[in-house]
C-alpha cells in the first residue's frame, strides 16, 4: 500500500475499530461514509484489513459471536507505530503544501527551537544503509563525558523519541546493540557490506517494546507498576498514554483513579512521573515507590 490517501483512511479504520470494538463491516463502511466522508467499497475494506495484516503486522480479528470485528490487543505497539508513522505523513503533507506559500504558513505554525531537527539530513542515508546491509561510519559525541569518538556500526532501526532521532546499531566487534542520536552524529559516511544479521539481535531489539525512550538495560525485568493519579491528570494520559501497556482503571465521579503499566521502569518512565509533579503517587512495587521518593527527597535538598 502507497500513498497519503490509503493511508489516511487505515488511520480513520483503526479508530473506528478502537472506539468500537465488535462493529460490522456494514457500520464500518457507514461510518467511513457519513462521519469521514469516505467513500469505500466492501471489497476496499477487505483490501485495507488484509494490508494492516500484512504490511504492518495488525490482525483484524472477526467474532462470529457479536458479527463484528476487533483488533487484535496484542498487536498495540504496532498499531501505535503505525499511527505515529501517519502523523509524520500528515505534518509531511502540510508542509509540501506549504512550500506554496512559506511566508503565509510560517505566521500560522510556531516550531520548537530547530536543534532538534540537526543531524536529521542523514535519516534517508541510514535508512539506505539499514536496507542494503552497510555499515555506516561517524563521529559521535558523548554529552555526559564530553568526549567524541569514531565508530563504524552496522545500523539495524531507526528510532524516534520525544521529536528526535536515534540509530540503533552493532558497533564493528561488538555484540551488543547500541544506541546513537543523529543529531550528535558528523563526518557521516556509508561503509562497506556488513556481516551482521538482524535476526541474530531480534532478542535486544524486542526489548524496545517494554520500555519508555530508550534504556532497556536499567532494570532487569518488566515489573508491573501501579499509580495513583488524579482524576484530571488521568484525562492527558488517556490522550496521550506513556506506555503501549498502559491501563486505566477510574469510577465516574472519582477524584483519583489507578493507572497501571507492565514494563521495564528506566530513568525515561522516572521522568514522566516526576514531570505529572502532585497529580501522581507511585503505591506499587515498593521498591520503585522509595526510589521515586529519594528522588524528589535528593531534589528537596537543593532548595
Amino acid at each position: 500500500m502507497a500513498g497519503y490517501k490509503p493511508l489516511r483512511r487505515l488511520e480513520i479504520i483503526i479508530s473506528i475499530l478502537q472506539q468500537q470494538p465488535g462493529i460490522s463491516k456494514a457500520l464500518i463502511l457507514d461510518r467511513l461514509r457519513n462521519r469521514y466522508d469516505n467513500i469505500t467499497s466492501e471489497r476496499t475494506l477487505e483490501r485495507d484489513f488484509k494490508a494492516l495484516n500484512d504490511e504492518f503486522g495488525i490482525d483484524v480479528k472477526y467474532s462470529k459471536e457479536v458479527n463484528g470485528y476487533s483488533l487484535d490487543t496484542e498487536n498495540q505497539e504496532r498499531v501505535q507505530s503505525l499511527l505515529k508513522f501517519i502523523e509524520l505523513i500528515h505534518i509531511g503533507e502540510l508542509f509540501k503544501e506549504g512550500l506554496d506559500d512559506f511566508d503565509l504558513l510560517k505566521d500560522k505554525i510556531e516550531l520548537e527551537d530547530s536543534s532538534k531537527f540537526k543531524g536529521i539530513a542523514h535519516l534517508k542515508d541510514i535508512l539506505l544503509a539499514i536496507k542494503k546491509n552497510r555499515q555506516i561510519q561517524f563521529t559521535h559525541e558523548n554529552y555526559w563525558k564530553e568526549t567524541e569518538k569514531e565508530y563504524i556500526i552496522s545500523p539495524l532501526l531507526l528510532k524516534e523519541y520525544l521529536n528526535r532521532w536515534y540509530v540503533v546499531g552493532v558497533p564493528l566487534g561488538g555484540d551488543e546493540i547500541r544506541t546513537f542520536g543523529i543529531d550528535r552524529m558528523k563526518n557521516f559516511k556509508i561503509g562497506k557490506v556488513s556481516k551482521v544479521k538482524k535476526k541474530n539481535y531480534e532478542k535486544q531489539l524486542d526489548q524496545f517494546v517494554n520500555i519508555i525512550g530508550l534504556n532497556y538495560t536499567a532494570h532487569p525485568k518488566v515489573e508491573k507498576i501501579t499509580l495513583k493519579v488524579y482524576s484530571k491528570q488521568i484525562k492527558y494520559l488517556s490522550s496521550l498514554p506513556l506506555h503501549h501497556s498502559q491501563k486505566i482503571k477510574i469510577d465516574e465521579g472519582a477524584e483519583y483513579g489507578l493507572v497501571t503499566y507492565h514494563l521495564i521502569p528506566n530513568y525515561e518512565f522516572e521522568i514522566e512521573i516526576l514531570k505529572m509533579n502532585s497529580m501522581v503517587e507511585v503505591l506499587e512495587p515498593a521498591w520503585f515507590r522509595d526510589r521515586i521518593k529519594n528522588m524528589i527527597a535528593s531534589m528537596l535538598s537543593n532548595y
